[in-house]
């Protein structure tokens, strides 16, 4: 029940910027993220000492934690029903990677250990009770991830499609 109605093309690797798909059908709510892993734990690379794993394993922690990512309305009934995280070098024996294949530098002489895009992409799937009651969602990522510039942030919802920039000064997506 990954498959969303926002579109989910990869967006281009951008240090500082965060992608964010919502969907809305019925009472499921798909919110997808997905971001350079420079913008959460400050490097891209395979972790190599004790701090950058902790660092990687911090950040997988934190993005699992969605009642401290985002906020929803309690009106609308919504419960948290699965998290899927995908991390280029999973910390926790519950994660599992994923390959980058679209992100290859070979054909630009670019050596990959020195120049990896790695990104983290995280899937929260929620069930509500009164989707109706979903006017807005409170965005916390870049609070949490001070790295975190700007997001571009895409919704579907019965009421349309929509796309919009949340950035420090704005971090409420209107649905």
């Amino acid at each position: 029940m990954l498959a969303s109605s926002v579109a989910a093309q990869p967006a281009a690797h951008e240090h500082g910027v965060a992608a964010l798909r919502v969907a809305l059908d019925g009472p499921t709510l798909l919110i997808e993220f997905d971001s350079p892993l420079d913008n959460l734990v400050g490097f891209e690379h395979a972790p190599t000492t004790t701090e950058q794993r902790s660092a990687l394993a911090s950040a997988e922690r934190r993005l699992k934690d969605f009642g401290h990512l985002f906020s929803l309305p309690a009106a609308a009934g919504c419960v948290l029903t699965e998290v899927q995280l995908d991390s280029p070098y999973p910390q926790s024996e519950d994660d599992h990677g994923y390959d980058h294949e679209d992100h290859d530098h070979e054909e630009d002489g670019h050596d990959d250990d020195e120049h990896a895009h790695g990104d983290m992409y995280v899937v929260y799937q929620l069930e509500c009770s009164t989707p109706s009651a979903l006017g807005v969602i409170g965005v916390g990522l870049i609070d949490a991830f001070p790295r975190i510039r700007s997001i571009r942030a895409e919704t579907a919802t019965p009421r349309g499609q929509a796309s919009v920039r949340l950035d420090r000064a704005g971090a409420a997506l209107p649905l």
